[in-house]
């Protein structure tokens, strides 16, 4: 995980993301954290207007990243600033494509709020957009080793769906423990489809040797993931990208709100291609 890319706008969520951001970067040893922001919301002006306005963003930028703690293993001279006014999901993709970004870390207004903050419509539509591994980041979350991560699986079409690869990439990066976890209530994963899907998954991930539970005493699945979590200090969780509506409806539950708003531990959403 070489390339860590930022959006930010300025909020005090964007801060705690960026510091997380770069605390992780340090932590992995990463080549270079990108920092940016689109201005794409600001009303439509002549071109010497927005050229300025996208150098007085970068020097925004900067300044930011001056605030920043910057750990002992991560060289500043790894900081690029960019800023245009594409609309984020564009902007974001264009990055990624340019500089073969690792990984996006954003961070979450709260979700009582989530519809109604630009950062909050921001991470939502990267996380739509599915261009790269996303690492969201709760309010007020700060960075810790990674000891153990939980990946949260439906046990749908496990062979097509699963990111192999970019699990056990970030597992090893991270030398972290596998946790994998399937909430259902109604039938406790023992259909003949999810135990035959359980049994290749645990196949496909066997090189790391996962712990594989099953929630059946939860009212939904937001419920049961987040009790996992809590139970078993768990550290970071993964989704694959495909799940997004999954998530997102974690937003509009109101027993994942209650969840969610007391969680402090960060969801990575990936691809099913290897992080890099």
């Amino acid at each position: 995980m070489k390339i860590f890319l930022v959006p930010v706008d300025f909020s005090d969520v964007s801060y705690t993301a960026a510091q997380y951001a770069i605390d992780m970067a340090g932590h992995l040893r990463a080549r270079n954290v990108i920092f940016y922001h689109s201005y794409a919301n600001r009303p439509a002006d002549g071109f010497e207007e927005r050229e300025g306005y996208r150098l007085s963003t970068l020097r925004h930028l900067e300044k930011m990243a001056a605030k920043l703690r910057v750990p002992a293993t991560l060289s500043e001279d790894g900081f690029v600033f960019l800023s245009d006014d594409k609309p984020v999901g564009l902007g974001v993709k264009a990055i990624v494509d340019q500089y073969a970004v690792s990984l996006i870390v954003m961070g979450i207004a709260g979700l009582s709020d989530i519809e109604n903050t630009l950062i909050g419509h921001n991470t939502l539509a990267v996380a739509e957009a599915g261009v790269a591994p996303l690492l969201i980041v709760p309010r007020d979350c700060r960075f810790k080793p990674i000891h153990y991560v939980v990946y949260a699986t439906d046990l749908r079409d496990v062979q097509r769906i699963t990111p192999v690869k970019s699990i056990l990439q970030l597992i090893s990066r991270l030398a972290a423990s596998l946790h994998v976890v399937h909430v259902d209530p109604a039938t406790r994963g023992q259909t003949p489809g999810k135990l035959k899907s359980k049994n290749e998954l645990i196949g496909m991930l066997s090189v790391v040797d996962p712990v594989f539970e099953v929630v059946g005493e939860a009212r939904d699945k937001a419920d049961g993931i987040f009790e996992y979590v809590k139970a078993n200090q768990i550290d970071l969780i993964l989704m694959a990208s495909r799940n997004y509506g999954f998530f997102e409806r974690l937003f509009h539950s109101s027993v994942s709100k209650k969840l969610l708003n007391i969680a402090d531990v960060p969801v990575v959403l990936l691809k099913n291609n290897a992080v890099g």
